[in-house]
């Protein structure tokens, strides 16, 4: 399944990048994110919690930082595996980052999520409709970050 979509962000595209690359301020961002750790500089491991429509999914996710161009573009792999469910859902993630005006950075991403055993037989659409509203929320997430640190500065 794939998904791309973008959001933009009242914030410079330096102060966007760091974000990105901090797992910790991002994690924080990420829909039902429940406890991160750092394995390596570029690896991490998570615990998180997927709303599905009538269930709630547990799942034990690794995430690896593929590739990073300064500033400009990152890619990431992750892979999950569901807690009390046979299968698993690998995600590549590629996201550029465009300063549109000062102050102002476009985020563009585009997700690849393959998902095997039980996950599969959910259905595409209705994987398909969680992703993307979870997509969403982390969207909004990263916007109040940027907005809450604002009004601490100012």
């Amino acid at each position: 399944m794939k998904l791309s979509d973008s959001f933009t962000i009242q914030a410079s595209k330096a102060d966007v990048w760091s974000v990105f690359m901090d797992v910790e301020k991002l994690s924080g961002c990420v829909p039902g994110c429940k406890e991160v750790k750092m394995s390596s500089l570029t690896r991490y491991e998570a615990n998180m919690e997927v709303k599905i429509q009538f269930m709630t999914i547990p799942f034990r996710v690794t995430g690896e930082l593929r590739e990073a161009v300064e500033g400009e573009a990152l890619q990431v792999e992750m892979t999950g595996q569901p807690v009390a469910l046979a299968g698993l859902f690998r995600n590549q993630l590629h996201l550029q980052l465009k300063e549109e005006q000062p102050g102002t950075t476009r985020v563009q991403y585009e997700m690849d999520l393959q998902m095997t055993g039980r996950l599969a037989s959910l259905g595409d659409i209705l994987m398909k409709g969680t992703v993307k509203k979870k997509a969403e929320e982390f969207a909004t997430n990263v916007q109040t970050l940027f907005q809450s640190s604002q009004e601490i500065y100012n």
